[in-house]
């Protein structure tokens, strides 16, 4: 069985590349192909909390990994992992199947477009990122939308920071499926004020004459109706795309109170139920 895990560069905000551990996979290979997708020698290898390790025993599907060609892990010295003064902040991206989730958390982590895609239940990714001056830690939770998955849907929206609600600007149904969400929403969150980012995605294939296109209007008006801010994205082209996460950052700190603060600026990752 194989695993595919995410590897950066040992520094900052480093985009990663996706490789796959066969299983029985030697260390060194696994070192070989993480080195021929960053362009660097790789000596060592570290778990995101900076563990580092030497063999596939424990690596899990979605691993984020850091690899050096020598040098000590990048947050050595700060606890669990994280730069000094690092926020950490967690959130899922929810909607209906074949809105493109998938495709628009990888456009955002990896700056890739994926056009195929096994549907996803879960997955878990992790993105340092410079907003407004301030490094901020996001852990991004991507879910399934397909009906078979409905139990769990309210496991994937406790105690998260945001949500992003995505909808297809070519399907009217995938607009009035987020209303479960945000009925979710309402339920779990009563006393706490969570921001929504409602995207519009594919805006790349918009078509004039497609009955079943979402208008911009009926767009903002859900999302008038949900508190949220509304976005038009596309995953293909990355239009927008970086600007509903950051964004998302933005409306956390407004809503964030000193006194009732969960999180520090230390690192901390987010549990996934």
């Amino acid at each position: 069985m194989s695993v595919r895990v995410v590897v950066h560069k040992n520094e900052p905000g480093a985009i990663g590349k996706i490789i796959v551990v066969k299983n029985g996979m030697e260390w060194s290979k696994l070192k070989t192909l993480a080195g021929k997708k960053l362009g660097i020698r790789v000596k060592r290898v570290f778990k995101a909390d900076g563990t580092e390790i030497e063999n596939t025993v424990n690596i899990q599907n979605n691993d984020q990994l850091y690899v050096s060609d020598g040098p000590n892990f990048f947050k050595e010295g700060s606890k669990r992992g994280s730069a000094k003064g690092e926020e950490s902040y967690c959130m899922s991206v929810l909607g209906t199947g074949g809105v493109g989730k998938s495709a628009l958390t990888l456009r955002f982590i990896r700056d890739i477009f994926v056009e195929e895609w096994d549907p996803t239940i879960e997955d878990a990714y992790r993105k340092t990122v410079d907003v407004d001056g301030q490094m901020c830690s996001m852990e991004i939770l991507e879910t399934a939308g397909q009906d078979d998955f409905l139990s769990l849907r309210p496991q994937w929206m406790i105690d998260k920071d945001a949500y992003v609600f995505v909808y297809s600007l070519c399907s009217k149904n995938s607009l009035h499926e987020l209303e479960h969400f945000f009925e979710l929403h309402q339920q779990i969150n009563a006393e706490r004020n969570v921001p929504i980012i409602m995207v519009a995605n594919k805006k790349d294939l918009i078509q004039k004459k497609n009955r079943d296109m979402v208008s911009t209007e009926d767009g903002e008006k859900m999302a008038e109706k949900y508190g949220a801010l509304y976005y038009e994205t596309s995953a293909y082209s990355g239009e927008n795309v970086e600007g509903v996460f950051k964004q998302c950052i933005r409306e956390i700190r407004k809503r964030k109170s000193p006194a009732t603060t969960r999180r520090s600026s230390i690192f901390s990752f987010c549990g996934i139920l």
